[in-house]
C-alpha cells in the first residue's frame, strides 16, 4: 500500500483506519482531493503516517479531532486554510502548521492547493528534561 497514489474516490477500498490516518473524518465529493501515500500507519507500526495531498480549491474536511495523534501541515503550494481553537489560520506555500492531538479542526483548501501531512501518535517534541 505504500506509495501507491489514490484518488478519494476510493478511499473506501483502503482501510478505515488509513483513511482515518490520511483524511480525519468528513464528507467529500469525489476526486476532490488526490493524495499520494508516502508512509502509512500500517508501514510504521501505527506510529507515523506521512500523505502528498493535492485538493481542489474550496474542498474542505469537516471539524474533527485526532485524539490519539499530533499532525503537521507543510503547504507546498496554494492557500490553505485551518479552524483550529476557533480562530481561522492560513498557511501559503513554504509555512507549516502543528495540531495538537486532541485540538478539534477543520481544513480548506482557498485556492487549489497541495500539502504534505504528517500524523504520528508519538510525541514530536521528545522526552522533556527532568
Amino acid at each position: 500500500m505504500n506509495a501507491i497514489a489514490r484518488d478519494i474516490s476510493a478511499a473506501a477500498n483502503i482501510s478505515a483506519a488509513m483513511a482515518r490516518d490520511l483524511l480525519g473524518y468528513g464528507t467529500l465529493r469525489p476526486s476532490a482531493i488526490t493524495y499520494h501515500t508516502i508512509l502509512s500507519s500500517l508501514d510504521t507500526g501505527a506510529g507515523l503516517s506521512l500523505a502528498d495531498t493535492t485538493w481542489d480549491a474550496g474542498t474542505q474536511i469537516a471539524r474533527h479531532v485526532h485524539r490519539s495523534e499530533d499532525e503537521v501541515l507543510i503547504v507546498l503550494s496554494g492557500i490553505v486554510e485551518v479552524r483550529l481553537g476557533g480562530r481561522s489560520i492560513r498557511r501559503n506555500a513554504g509555512e507549516t502548521l502543528f495540531i495538537p492531538r486532541g485540538m478539534e479542526h477543520s481544513v480548506k483548501a482557498v485556492t487549489e492547493a497541495r500539502h504534505i501531512a504528517i500524523l504520528t501518535r508519538k510525541s514530536l517534541e521528545g522526552p522533556r528534561p527532568a
